[in-house]
C-alpha cells in the first residue's frame, strides 16, 4: 500500500471511533502487531501521554486546544509528542516561567518527578522565587526574558493592594487554618474564585504584622 491509502485503510478501521488501543486494532485487522506499529507510523498516529501510551489516534482527529493538547474521555494527547517534549515545550512556550502547580493542571498529572529529572539533565531550568519553584527553558536568552517578566509581574503583584473584600476573606481563611502554608490558603481562596498571588497575600501579613510560623 502506499502511504496515502495506508493512512485511509487506517481511518476505515477506526470508523467513527476516535481512539483505539493495539488489541484493539489486532482484532478488527487480523494481522502481527509489528504489522499494525508500522501502519500506525506510516500514518503518522499520535500516542497517548498518559494510560502507559496505551491509546492511538490518528492526526485528523483530535482539536488540540491552544497548548496544543486534547483530552478525550481522560485519555490526553499532546501534539508536541511525549510527556517529556510536552513539559519542556509548556516551559518553553510560557511567557513568564511556569510553577509546577500551573504545569500539573495543564498536562492532568503530577508532573515533579519529571521536572526533577529534566532539571538533571539541564533540558529545563528553575530557581526558587519567593519560596517556590518557578521552571524556565534552558534556552539562556529566552531564561533571561522570563526570568525578567516574571520578576516584573510578582512585583506588580506586591504594588497592587487587595481589596477589604479579599483581606477579610484571606483573614477568615487564615482563622480557620492557622498552621496551613501561605500556598494553602490561597489556593483555597483561589477554589472560591478569590483573584490574590502569595506576593500579595504575603505583603499583606507582613503590613499588618501577622506572624509568619506557617506560611513556609
Amino acid at each position: 500500500m502506499g502511504e496515502i491509502t495506508e493512512l485511509e485503510y487506517i481511518k476505515t478501521i477506526y470508523g467513527i471511533k476516535k481512539v483505539m488501543t493495539i488489541n484493539e486494532l489486532k482484532n478488527q485487522m487480523a494481522v502481527s502487531e509489528i504489522t499494525i506499529r508500522r501502519k500506525l507510523k506510516k500514518s503518522e498516529a499520535i500516542t497517548s501521554y498518559n494510560k502507559n501510551g496505551m491509546f492511538y489516534t490518528l492526526p485528523h482527529i483530535p482539536k488540540f486546544d491552544a497548548n496544543g493538547l486534547w483530552n478525550y474521555k481522560g485519555i490526553r494527547f499532546s501534539e508536541h509528542g511525549n510527556l517529556i517534549q510536552t513539559i519542556i515545550h509548556l516551559i518553553n512556550q510560557s511567557p513568564n516561567g511556569l510553577h509546577a502547580d500551573a504545569i500539573g493542571m495543564l498536562i492532568a498529572c503530577q508532573p515533579h518527578s519529571l521536572l526533577n529529572q529534566l532539571c538533571l539533565k539541564a533540558a529545563i531550568q528553575r530557581e526558587k522565587l519567593h519560596g517556590k519553584y518557578v521552571y524556565f527553558s534552558n534556552n539562556e536568552q529566552l531564561h533571561k526574558s522570563q526570568l525578567n517578566k516574571y520578576t516584573s509581574l510578582q512585583t506588580q503583584y506586591i504594588d497592587e493592594e487587595i481589596s477589604c473584600i479579599i483581606a477579610i476573606r484571606l483573614l477568615i481563611e487564615k482563622i480557620r487554618k492557622p498552621k496551613a502554608s501561605l500556598s494553602h490558603l490561597v489556593k483555597n481562596l483561589h477554589k472560591g474564585n478569590i483573584k490574590i498571588s502569595e506576593l500579595q497575600a504575603e505583603h499583606f501579613f507582613k503590613k499588618h504584622g501577622i506572624e509568619k510560623k506557617s506560611w513556609i
